[in-house]
């Protein structure tokens, strides 16, 4: 049982003094988790630390490889809304 960071990761930091673990760490070109010392912070937290101040959509994943924090959940804005407004900003 472990989380993962993935590619999207903008190395904002938040993440790494948050965990209970000491599991995050800074590498190229994102921060990783490390899968032995992982704990989803159970028994010390409700919810994942690191995916709780994560100001990235989809940047974490859970043990079964889904975005804790999926695309629209941060900013309320539905996928298929922003990749219509993303459209059209790149049209113009």
């Amino acid at each position: 049982m472990s989380l993962s960071i993935i590619e999207s990761c903008v190395n904002c930091f938040a993440c790494e003094p948050v965990c209970p673990s000491e599991a995050i760490y800074e590498a190229k070109p994102h921060f990783l988790i490390n899968s032995k010392k992982c704990t989803e912070c159970e028994g010390d937290f409700a919810d994942p630390q690191c995916a709780t101040i994560c100001p990235i959509e989809g940047a974490i994943l859970n043990a079964l490889g889904e975005a804790i924090n999926p695309p629209g959940s941060l900013t309320g804005i539905p996928p298929e809304k922003m990749a219509e407004a993303m459209a059209e900003l790149q049209a113009h």
